[in-house]
């Protein structure tokens, strides 16, 4: 959501170190000083890794001559910023944490599988174990192919999975169902549907403003130089603003809305605050997290509610 998908340009380590450079000059060649094997450096615009261990000579040139380095051939990604890199290493090593979580959730439901003969919450968390390891190789494959059209997407889309799946692992082992005022259970579907539409639409503007940033246009120019398609994400949200304020329409009139409903009046209320940013205030930086964010907590608590329980 940063921008920050090519902060390591190599997988799982970052420019070929365990732990992550903090300034250019670990980037760059130096002489008399031990490389090794998967060390990454930035030298005449391009990417270089050490095929083997060695110690550096008097000059990257002769280093290169001799076969010490090679040009990176898996992308032609090219630079270095200290805080992409580190949300990026971050972003994986929050990725691996998530793993033992996941990973408790498959062991407890298996014991209530046993104790109880009720394996479906046991089958959901196994789903959701596989989509953090489909997230996670996919993960690479989006680095190796530096943001590749689609892959951020897919990536975003397994992200939503695992947390889709967790959901409904919860449900399915008897968490307290959601209370909404009367709502038809096809209308919330096909609210549903339609907010995950568009998420997966707007994914694709972000991959359009991934593409300016490549070719360097600047921030501030950003909006009008988006293709003329981006603007049906933006009409989009009239729909999706409808679409929810006709279920939702029942606890406004009586003045009294459920905690849920108000939690989805909050979520639509910051998607058009940071969406009119977006395109009146030239897309501030901290506007895109938040954007994205809200709109995964949307889908989600769209799909939460739709086991919820009629108001009494």
């Amino acid at each position: 959501m940063t921008g920050s998908g090519m902060g390591c340009p190599d997988w799982p380590k970052c420019f070929g170190l365990t732990i992550p450079p903090t300034e250019e000059a670990q980037v760059r060649w130096q002489p008399d000083v031990d490389y090794s094997a998967g060390r990454m450096i930035l030298e005449a615009d391009s990417l270089w890794v050490a095929p083997t261990d060695h110690r550096s000579g008097t000059s990257f040139d002769a280093d290169r001559a001799t076969g010490l380095w090679q040009h990176y051939t898996r992308h032609d990604y090219a630079h270095f910023n200290p805080f992409h890199t580190w949300v990026e290493f971050i972003n994986r090593l929050l990725g691996a944490f998530a793993g033992l979580p996941a990973m408790l959730l498959v062991a407890l439901t298996a014991l209530l599988g046993i104790r109880h003969q009720q394996w479906r919450p046991l089958l959901l968390a196994l789903g959701a174990l596989f989509a953090l390891g489909f997230v996670a190789w996919l993960g690479k494959k989006v680095v190796d192919g530096n943001l590749i059209p689609g892959s951020i997407t897919l990536h975003m889309l397994g992200a939503l999975a695992i947390l889709g799946l967790q959901l409904a692992t919860l449900k399915s082992a008897g968490a307290k169902a959601p209370v909404l005022h009367a709502v038809p259970r096809k209308w919330l579907l096909a609210v549903c549907v339609l907010t995950l539409a568009q998420l997966i639409f707007g994914t694709q503007v972000r991959e359009a403003v991934d593409h300016l940033v490549h070719t360097g246009v600047a921030r501030a120019d950003w909006i009008e130089n988006l293709p003329n398609w981006w603007t049906g994400h933006r009409a989009a949200f009239w729909a999706i603003l409808g679409a929810h304020l006709a279920w939702l329409w029942p606890g406004l009139k009586s003045g009294k809305p459920t905690r849920w409903e108000w939690v989805v009046l909050l979520l639509l209320f910051g998607q058009f605050a940071t969406g009119f940013a977006f395109g009146n205030l030239g897309m501030p930086a901290a506007a895109q997290p938040i954007h994205l964010v809200l709109a995964v907590g949307l889908v989600l608590t769209d799909g939460w509610l739709l086991g919820s329980e009629p108001l009494r």
